[in-house]
């Protein structure tokens, strides 16, 4: 058996230092000093000294997930990896991982949930690159469905629409084929998929009149006319046809085009 000699505080606030018969044996905070009734005279034997630190790790390890904690919901992985960045043992991870869920400080479902919420809102993302981001994060499989199942279609749709609507003036000097590809693989690359993307392009499409993709094939078709103005007509045709053809313009269209551009020449 030891006995308590001395406690003194420490610099680090909530911090003290106990000696065992006269020598510096170990340090603990305020709570596990409170926790196990330390004071001067009390004996310890060496379970006991054993369980103290223990407690005093795991007192330490939960100040580091609680301040992480502070700054915003978390997983439970991400919470376990602050602790191994912090060289923390597996065994104190594990009892601060339990006593923040019992806490619940941590729940990967709420996180989850609260994940899919932001990411209609902020930054709009579907639900495939959502799924990628929460299980990177370490949300379990079940729990990624719960959450994503309050993501509807009809939420997808509208928000869809939006960014399909946004795309397209990126795009409006496009073909029409050609704008529809790339608004489309703008969508798929936020994670929404092909079908949603594809029907919401495709009733967009359908609300503007021919007028604009004729005034984009026209500006296209003058500035490949002008472009190989030294070749000879035949040859100033086919390579002006194939330019306006890799743009995804419609090869009716094109010989119209063509075929005004060759009158006008005259």
């Amino acid at each position: 058996m030891k006995i308590i000699t001395k406690i003194s505080v420490q610099k680090q606030a909530g911090r003290y230092n106990i000696d065992l018969d006269n020598q510096f044996a170990f340090g603990v905070s305020e709570s596990v000093l409170i926790k196990y009734g330390l004071a001067k005279g009390r004996e310890l034997d060496d379970d006991l000294i054993a369980d103290i630190k223990l407690s005093d790790e795991v007192a330490k390890a939960m100040r580091v997930a609680l301040n992480y904690l502070g700054h915003s919901l978390r997983t439970i992985k991400q919470v376990q990896q602050k602790m191994h960045d912090k060289e923390i043992p597996e065994q104190v991870q594990l009892q601060v991982i339990s006593q923040l869920e019992a806490q619940h400080y941590l729940d990967d479902l709420n996180y989850a949930i609260h994940y899919v919420a932001t990411k209609k809102t902020i930054s709009p993302k579907g639900p495939i690159v959502i799924k990628m981001a929460l299980k990177q994060a370490g949300v379990s499989d079940i729990n990624i469905e719960e959450a994503l199942a309050t993501y509807t279609d009809e939420e997808q749709i509208i928000i869809v629409t939006q960014l399909a609507k946004k795309a397209a003036v990126t795009y409006k000097r496009e073909s029409t084929r050609s704008k529809q590809q790339k608004i489309i693989a703008a969508l798929a690359k936020k994670g929404f998929s092909f079908d949603i993307a594809q029907n919401v392009v495709s009733d967009l499409e359908a609300e503007n009149d021919e007028q604009s993709e004729i005034e984009n094939i026209q500006r296209g078709a003058d500035k490949l006319w002008r472009r190989y103005h030294r070749d000879d007509n035949s040859k100033r045709q086919f390579k002006t046809k194939k330019g306006l053809y890799a743009k995804g313009y419609p090869s009716d269209l094109i010989d119209s085009v063509l075929t005004n551009l060759v009158l006008e020449d005259d």
